[in-house]
């Protein structure tokens, strides 16, 4: 048996049969060692790479660019040049689908990049999967940002599915990527099997309800996630008690991070009982959760019995000063070990300040909180006037008294309005137009104030339906 056959059924055990990236791998590799001449290709091979007469291709530039001229992806400049660094930041490159499986195919076999970071780049599920299929063979990436990037259901099931059998990865940020409680399954087995991820991002994403359930159990049987971001999501008032359970039966995880959730008081309450059975969590971010003074005071409560919490995050609730006093009061507890309190956007009163200078004279905590209202002097706006017209209130004028009240008013003001509407009555009925009695009332001297115009001619609408007002009630008797 020749030299060249060994070397092709060794290359065949190495590489599944299943994937088409272990086949152009295959067929390029043998073209560099030149073992096997063009015109004996598979026909089954999806991508046909030309023959580089240079030596061994070690950085995988080559292969990049025949990759890029068989896929018809322009190449990136900026990845063949830093495509040996430790940390890839190809943040907003508009990479797409295509071009992240251009990108794969040298980074399967580099050694150089640790930190890979693809945030926003519109892969979606099809680059997604480019991605997913280069981290089961490359085992030198350890932090990966693959987030903004519409993966959706079946990036998901991709990342997930590698997840399962990668070791390397410790550090992975799937924010923002479309993921809904369709695919909390995929994330169940994920975490459940893998041995090494440290930091998980799940921000972002359009969890609820039912992943809540779901995610609860995989964060339950995880053993070595240590910082879970779950904020922006959608986990509402008794699903987070699920999740809260999951949490408190992880023995490692340190950090959690459960912001703009707005699962209000009933979530609160989770958390505090999450609080009285963790023994290993040192950070819990509850942030813009719509908690008020009841979830306020749970939690002070809950922090009793808590000896670990260091960082405590529960601003932009609306507490009320009451509920931050109740958090301000459970932190001064003897078992509380809190050393940042962070109340951001939460007012408070002087007692509170007070409360907290006493409580970092004797302990070790920094306490982060809005305003003190009584650093403020409140101007009260002195009440404005009723708003008068013909020497009486607006309010109180209607179509039973109007006319009664202009009499009374020119009387006081000695203008002599039956005199003026016999003048401008030619033809002797004893009555006048809307528009004559209010020309008239100027004519006297009587002034109405524009704003108030609308109003009169209401008024004088209700009791004129054919436009004519009688003016006997003006007259002198």
């Amino acid at each position: 048996m020749s030299l060249t056959v060994v070397a092709e059924e060794e290359e065949a055990e190495i590489c599944s049969p299943e994937s088409g990236t272990n086949k152009i791998l295959k067929t390029f590799k043998a073209r560099q060692k030149k073992e096997i001449p063009k015109d004996e290709e598979s026909d089954e091979t999806d991508l046909e790479l030309e023959e580089e007469k240079d030596e061994f291709d070690v950085t995988g530039r080559n292969q990049y660019l025949s990759v890029c001229r068989t896929l018809g992806v322009i190449p990136s400049s900026y990845f063949l040049r830093h495509m040996q660094d430790s940390v890839l930041s190809l943040r907003h490159h508009g990479i797409g689908s295509l071009g992240a499986k251009a990108i794969s195919f040298p980074l399967m076999n580099n050694t150089a990049v640790i930190q890979l970071d693809l945030q926003d780049n519109w892969l979606e599920g099809e680059g997604g999967e480019s991605i997913a299929r280069m981290l089961k063979e490359n085992c030198y990436i350890t932090d990966l940002d693959i987030s903004e990037n519409r993966l959706g259901g079946r990036g998901a099931k991709s990342l997930c599915n590698m997840l399962t059998t990668n070791t390397t990865l410790k550090n992975i940020n799937l924010s923002g990527n479309l993921f809904s409680d369709h695919h909390a399954g995929y994330f169940l087995e994920a975490f459940s099997e893998n041995s090494r991820l440290k930091y998980v991002n799940l921000s972002h994403n359009e969890f609820s309800d039912n992943a809540a359930i779901v995610l609860g159990q995989a964060i339950a049987e995880n053993e070595t996630i240590e910082e879970l971001d779950l904020s922006w999501n959608f986990f509402r008032r008794g699903s987070t008690l699920k999740l809260c359970e999951g949490i408190s039966s992880n023995c490692r995880l340190k950090e959690i991070n459960l912001a703009m959730n707005g699962f209000g008081d009933e979530g609160a309450l989770a958390v505090a009982e999450l609080l009285k059975r963790s023994t290993t969590l040192y950070v819990l971010d509850i942030s813009y959760n719509r908690i008020s003074q009841i979830g306020a005071t749970a939690i002070g409560k809950a922090l009793d019995q808590n000896d670990a919490l260091r960082t405590l995050r529960i601003g932009h609730n609306p507490l009320g000063v009451a509920g931050a006093k109740e958090i301000l009061q459970g932190v001064g507890y003897e078992n509380c070990v809190i050393t940042l309190l962070d109340l951001s956007g939460v007012e408070v009163d002087k007692e509170f300040r007070e409360m907290k200078q006493s409580l970092e004279e004797t302990k070790e905590v920094k306490v982060v909180h809005g305003v003190v209202l009584s650093d403020y002097v409140i101007k009260v706006k002195p009440k404005k006037e009723k708003e008068h017209m013909f020497g009486a209130p607006v309010a109180e004028l209607d179509s039973t008294n109007i006319l009664q009240t202009i009499k009374q008013y020119s009387q006081e003001k000695d203008a002599a309005l039956g005199d003026v509407f016999v003048g401008m009555d030619k033809k002797k009925l004893g009555s006048v137009t809307i528009q004559e009695f209010i020309q008239g009332l100027q004519n006297s001297g009587i002034e109405v104030q524009e704003s108030q115009m609308p109003k009169l001619v209401d008024l004088l609408d209700a009791i004129a339906p054919e436009n004519l007002i009688n003016y006997s009630i003006f007259r002198s008797k």
